[in-house]
This record gives C-alpha cells, structure tokens and sequence, in this order.
C-alpha cells in the first residue's frame, strides 16, 4: 500500500464528495491533525535557530522544489562547514495539501538538531514514481552545493520516519548510494531492504506500534545484525507510532535526545584526549576477542616500540601459546622473566609450555615458582597437577588439583585429572565421585562413561557401576574385548547384568 497517510487520510480531508463539498472541504481542527504537532522535546535556543525557507534545488514536471535550511544559533566561524541532517521526504507532496517541511514534525525535529549545534535540511518532493528521482536529487544538491550554504558535504546523515524509511532505505543502502555518514529510522522498515554493512544506523522501534509494523522491523534489524552492519536498535517500550510528536512521555524525550546524541556522535566527534593509548588498546581489543593473529601482530609491534613493557610480552606470549606457536612463546616468556622475575602469569605460561613438552620436572618447577607468586591461581594449580600425575606422583597431584577445584569448581578438566589421580591412589569411591562432576559437561561421552562405571565398581557399588556401563553402551561405546579384560570390572563381570551388557556389543 503507498503512501498509506496521504491516501487514507489526507484524500478524505482534502478532497469532497461533490456539491457543497467539493467547494468548500472541511478543515480538520489541529489538535486532532497529526501535522500540526511537534516534537515533545526541545533546547535552549530553538527559537532563535536561523532558517532559509526556500532554496532551490530542482525544477521537474512543471514544479519548483525547494528546501528549508537550518543553521544553529550561533554563527559558524569564517570558513567554518558543519555537518548536517538530512529529513528524508520519502512520501512527497500534494499542490493543493500542506508541504511535508511545513508539518510541526518537520520544523520542529530540524529546529531541535540545529540547536545542538548541527545543520539540518527538510525538502519538497514529488509523490509516486518521481519520489526516488527527487529525494536522490535533494542528497546529490546538498554535495555539490552544500559548502555555498555552510555545510560540510564529508558530513551528512539522513534522518526518515514511519513511510519514508522505505524511500530512505531504498537510495542509502544501494551501491550508488549518496555519501552518508550515519543514518536514523524511526517506527519504519521495507521487507526487501538490502544492509550496508559500513554505515551506522540508528533503528527506533516504538513498542507499542501495530503488531505488523514492529514484526517488520525486527526483521530488517535481524538482517542488520546477521551482515553485523553496525546497527543500533533503540526499543521505546511504551511508545506508539510517531511517539515522538504524540506522546509527551519522559521516554519519549529520552530517546529524542538519545538520538541527538547519536548524530553528533557520528557527525562531530568528541576529540580523542590526549596521548591516548592507542596500540594498546588495539592489541587488547583483539585479545579479548580471541582474535590471536591480530593479537599476536599488535603485541609484537607494541613490544619492538616499548621494549621495556613486561606486559606487553606477556600478553604477546599468551597469543602465541593460544596459537600454538611453543618455541616462540618461551623465547618472549623468558625475555619477560628476565626482566621482571615477579610476573606469575610468565611463571605459568613456561610452565605449562614444558609440561606439553613432557619435560615435566621444569614444567614443575615452573609452575610451583607461579603459585608462590599467585597461591590463588586455580589454572596453575591445575596445570601442577597434570604434571605431577604424569609423573605418577598421585598424592602431590590430588593435593594440586583438589586445591584449582576448590579454587575454580566449574573446570571439567580439572575434574577428570583429579579422578584419574584417585583412581592411580587406589581410592575409587573419590574418582567415582569427581568423574560424576565431569559429566555434566560431557553426558553423552562414552568414555567418560565407561570410566565412571569403572570406578564405581572398584568402590564397590555395582548398581552406579551398571547405570554407568548401560549409559556407556547406548551412547556408543563399542570395546567388547576391553570389556572383558579390564582389571577395573572384575567385581561385576559374573553379574548376569554384565552379560546382558555383552550381548549388545554383539
């Protein structure tokens, strides 16, 4: 349906049914005509914004089409451009109705972004067909003349609402479109819309819209955030359509200056403080996100040009070992150390560089040089106590791994070396118990299945024991032979259950 206000409505109210009516058509009163409102919110110093309210941009099919032009209060300096707002008339205008840049949305909205300090612009345009033409030629007039009115043409965002979205969609997420900088959409979408995925859009969806409305708009946003365009949707919970001029409500005025605040923050950004640290922050971005290529860059680059920066390697040297580059995390790990003998985290890295090696007495050393320095590291406490069980010394590695349990419960890992080392100290019913907390991370694991069984039939309850093996078997474990010969099933295997077991791994 197009144009859906200016059909349904406006025809209604401008147009009679013939006879007296067509002579004189009524007038609808303004308090119940949507046009005649503004915004809820304001400034200081709307009222003495400056406004140009006819500047040419275009003459087409026998009209002249002009623009209203806002400028803040305060003179720009000499040579000074300021950015500037774009209001998209994406429904266009009737000759014989009210002009869309003359509704109380339309000199109010503009009214208030010059306040804050920016430009803004409102445009007649045709309606149907020529609408694309025109609304492309009002973005293209504002490039090549922008400067002639005080505008920084690098600087131009759009603003459309309800049914211009659709037209404003259309021209900024083409491939030619014009050279926007940001873009606002409030209560309006299009189902067909392609997403740029360079440019900033703030989506408002009020809450309280038709059911159809919001359901299209959720999925334009969908769209947005699977291109991970950078998209921010803006939810106003009690808001109906063009809650903006018709509700006078502390969210409506909270999200009008929220957008403000988004159009100077892509328009004219605040300056950077001084001296900020920028690589740094670069390289920790990509670490926190697990980007360990980018992080491994950023970090070498930051270590050659601050050599003195024991962080800086450690953090390099996390990167590396997260990408498994071993050799190359020791040689950073080691230049650290040597400069800062105080820093766990190197301590526990070498070390559990080592115990992957197998050199298990240096991973231990290592390791126990990282707890002294941080007692209450559960990663290094466990990773202790997988070198201590590799080396077979049980009662050192269950004192090390009860220790990074107690310290971290939520550490499966942890877990299934404690269990092992119970099961090496002869003490099934405690191995029974820790592989019990494993499985919530692994259910459906045959293995750790089986294992669990195993120990509860050392520990002597064979009930668990052939819960264990019967889930073991369903899920998938195939070793009859295994089966047969482990040491760790004797006590069970001449229950008739063991037998029935058996059969379904025939």
């Amino acid at each position: 349906m197009k144009n859906a206000f200016r059909v349904g409505v406006l025809a209604a109210l401008l147009s009679g049914c013939g006879g007296v009516w067509a002579q004189t058509p009524h007038q609808i009163r303004p308090e119940h005509d949507l046009r005649s409102y503004g915004i809820v919110e304001s400034l200081p110093g709307v009222d003495d914004v400056r406004v140009v309210p006819d500047v040419t941009y275009k003459t087409a099919g026998g009209r002249t089409l002009q623009m209203s032009v806002y400028s803040p209060p305060k003179k720009a300096g000499a040579g000074e451009l300021l950015p500037v707002v774009i209001f998209v008339n994406g429904v266009g205008d009737w000759p014989e109705a009210m002009k869309v840049r003359e509704w109380g949305q339309y000199r109010s909205w503009p009214r208030l972004v010059a306040a804050s300090g920016l430009m803004a612009i409102t445009f007649d345009a045709r309606g149907e067909d020529a609408n694309a033409e025109d609304v492309r030629d009002a973005f293209a007039y504002v490039g090549q003349h922008g400067k002639e009115l005080g505008i920084d043409p690098s600087r131009i965002a759009a603003w459309a609402c309800s049914a211009n979205v659709r037209a404003a969609l259309a021209l900024l997420m083409a491939d030619a479109a014009p050279q926007v900088k940001a873009a606002v959409f409030y209560y309006g979408a299009r189902d067909e819309a392609t997403v740029k995925p360079d440019l900033p859009v703030l989506m408002v969806r009020a809450g309280r819209d038709r059911p159809q409305q919001n359901a299209q708009i959720d999925r334009l946003a969908a769209a947005a955030a699977a291109a991970n365009a950078p998209w921010t949707v803006m939810n106003v919970p009690a808001g109906h359509h063009a809650f903006d001029v018709l509700d006078d409500t502390a969210e409506s005025r909270s999200a009008i200056r929220k957008t403000v605040a988004f159009l100077h923050d892509r328009l004219d950004p605040v300056p950077p403080p001084p001296h900020p640290p920028v690589e740094a922050r670069v390289a920790l971005a990509h670490f926190f996100a697990g980007e360990w290529a980018e992080a491994e860059t950023a970090y070498a680059a930051y270590a050659a040009r601050h050599p003195d920066d024991v962080d800086a390697l450690v953090l390099l040297s996390n990167a590396r070992v997260e990408l498994k580059k071993f050799d190359e995390a020791s040689v950073s790990l080691r230049k650290a150390i040597a400069m800062d003998p105080s820093v766990g985290q190197a301590w526990a890295m070498l070390g559990r560089i080592e115990s992957d090696k197998k050199n298990y007495d240096v991973a231990i050393e290592n390791l126990n040089k990282a707890i002294v320095l941080m007692p209450d590291d559960a990663e290094s406490h466990f990773q202790l106590g997988k070198a201590q069980l590799a080396k077979h010394e049980s009662a050192a590695a269950i004192a090390s791994l009860e220790r990074a349990v107690q310290l971290n419960p939520g550490n499966g890992w942890a877990w299934n070396s404690l269990a092992y080392a119970y099961m090496e100290a002869k003490q099934p019913a405690k191995a029974a118990g820790s592989f019990e907390r494993v499985l919530p991370f692994a259910p459906k694991n045959p293995g750790l299945l089986y294992n669990t069984a195993c120990a509860y039939a050392l520990a002597g309850d064979t009930g668990k024991a052939f819960e264990m093996l019967d889930r073991a078997v369903a899920e998938g474990y195939k070793d009859k032979a295994g089966m047969l010969a482990d040491p760790d099933l004797g006590a069970v295997r001449g229950d008739p259950r063991f037998a029935a077991i058996l059969k379904r791994l025939s």
